[in-house]
């Protein structure tokens, strides 16, 4: 009778079916943790499944069979988040897949407009290369619409080790796109100016910039930002003190590091 068990037993391993997933390093979930959700759901027996999941801005894109879904996780993590997904890919794996709980999510092909991405407020700290340094902190909004975006960021900065006291706003508002990690940007750039030496001064330096930013999840909710650009200035101006010169640049290169956060 025992060794009946045995052999049942071994039958039934034997004939689990193959479930692999591939899943991106930086997705909130592990590989282990959706393959034992969609195995939860799925027949003992049958075909081999196969599913590729890859992080988006907004959640994960499932690849299945030639079809390709996008999930919204908002802020799920872990073993809930693969549950989630699992879910998500019902129709993906119609043929194998149990009738589908109520409540199941009700989801968007890619083919179809994405839903959009949560609003990000980001904090980063920055460096443009003027004659001098222009180091300084910005506070950073951008307001998703599918992959497109509108950006609003406003900031301040101080030359530094300059002959000339000098203190600049810097705002930038434009539009863009994200492409999974990464997001692309362009639009006007505002430069207000206050000059504290000698008689002082104040004017607004005008242009238009452009800028890439890569942005690293590395929590719910959370992103590491790297990011840099160049703005182009239509207006400049020159100071001299004590028989130093400094002028504003035509063209100033930026870099900028921070974190960002989904409210």
């Amino acid at each position: 009778m025992l060794g009946l068990s045995i052999l049942c037993a071994a039958h039934r391993a034997g004939a689990e079916r193959s479930i692999t997933a591939e899943v991106s390093a930086i997705a909130p979930f592990d590989a282990a943790q959706l393959t034992a959700a969609l195995r939860v759901r799925l027949p003992v027996e049958g075909a081999p499944v196969e599913l590729r999941v890859t992080a988006t801005p907004g959640g994960v894109r499932i690849e299945a069979r030639g079809n390709v879904r996008e999930v919204a996780l908002r802020d799920l993590t872990g073993v809930a988040a693969a549950r989630f997904v699992a879910l998500a890919a019902n129709d993906l794996l119609l043929d194998d897949l149990a009738d589908p709980p109520l409540g199941a999510p009700s989801l968007t092909r890619s083919s179809d407009a994405p839903d959009s991405a949560p609003t990000t407020v980001g904090v980063l700290g920055a460096a443009a290369a003027w004659q001098y340094v222009l180091g300084g902190l910005a506070v950073d909004l951008a307001i998703p619409c599918g992959r497109w975006l509108v950006a609003i960021e406003a900031g301040g900065g101080t030359l530094v080790d300059g002959p000339v006291q000098l203190t600049a706003a810097m705002i930038r508002i434009g539009g863009g796109a994200r492409l999974g990690w990464l997001e692309l940007r362009a639009g006007a750039t505002l430069a207000p100016l206050i000059v504290s030496s000698g008689g002082g001064d104040r004017t607004i330096l005008a242009g238009a910039g452009t800028s890439i930013r890569v942005r690293v999840p590395i929590g719910p909710g959370i992103r590491a930002v790297l990011a840099g650009g160049v703005d182009l200035f239509a207006t400049r101006t020159s100071y001299l003190l004590d028989g130093a010169m400094l002028a504003t640049p035509r063209a100033a290169p930026w870099i900028a590091a921070g974190m960002e956060v989904t409210p």
